[in-house]
């Protein structure tokens, strides 16, 4: 249950302050208001908006807050199709920084449970991503590094992470589109929809958390073989055969 909150957290307090900003003043998140403002930037406002999306891994925040305001400002379609373009160039930036670093940061964050990760990351690129994508107690930029340093490869890891993130971001996108147009019903479905997906992913990528969380075998001491009894001593043939009366040594 720890678990549960702890992941869920960031993803809960992006939701619940932009029901509030909409609850508290309408004005505050309209999507036409928001389209003006960002109207003097003209064509380049897709393009910041992808610059910030490829940077928000190293700002730690949630990727379902950008999603969110996707949908605002550019409604439901064209802000599917921009965060789609962003998690993968975030992904890229991701992959790109763990593959520079190496093993030891990721030995680091991911402690007694790397072994696991690294194994199946190098093993089962595409599925590992996925699974760990669409499972929402695993933070899917920590495991994409790790799968990154463990050595697997690049397109399919991203393959992967695309696909999980689909429907997903699609919910998100459409929940803060609706947001901003004042479409309760439509903010409401989106929002059960993605609770539903929360849960199913879960279900689904369960096999991963299963195999990262469970203890590590202990190696078994290879069993030492008994020592061979010493070789027996040839006797000696102790016999007065030498021309001088002195026993000879056979």
């Amino acid at each position: 249950m720890k678990k549960w909150l702890r992941v869920l957290a960031p993803v809960g307090a992006s939701i619940g302050g932009l029901l509030l900003l909409r609850l508290l003043g309408p004005d505050v998140i309209d999507q036409r208001q928001l389209r003006d403002f960002i109207e003097p930037m003209g064509k380049a406002a897709p393009f910041a908006y992808l610059f910030a999306l490829a940077l928000r891994p190293l700002t730690l925040l949630p990727g379902t807050l950008f999603a969110a305001v996707g949908g605002m400002v550019f409604g439901t379609l064209m802000g599917t199709v921009y965060a789609l373009i962003g998690s993968f160039l975030a992904s890229t930036v991701v992959f790109g920084i763990a593959r520079k670093l190496g093993v030891r940061p990721m030995k680091r964050l991911a402690g007694e449970h790397y072994e696991a990760l690294s194994r199946a990351a190098s093993k089962h690129d595409f599925q590992f991503a996925l699974l760990t994508c669409i499972n929402p107690l695993l933070p899917t930029d920590m495991m994409l590094a790790a799968a990154a340093a463990s050595g697997a490869r690049f397109w399919p890891s991203i393959a992967g992470i695309m696909v999980g993130t689909l429907p997903g971001t699609f919910l998100i996108v459409q929940f803060g589109s609706g947001l901003a147009q004042g479409r309760t019903i439509m903010t409401l479905v989106s929002g059960i929809g993605l609770f539903i997906s929360l849960v199913l992913g879960a279900f689904l990528g369960r096999r991963v958390y299963r195999d990262l969380n469970a203890p590590v075998p202990m190696p078994r001491p290879e069993p030492q073989l008994p020592e061979p009894p010493p070789a027996p001593s040839t006797p000696h043939d102790f016999s007065l055969n030498r021309k001088d009366g002195l026993p000879s040594i056979s």
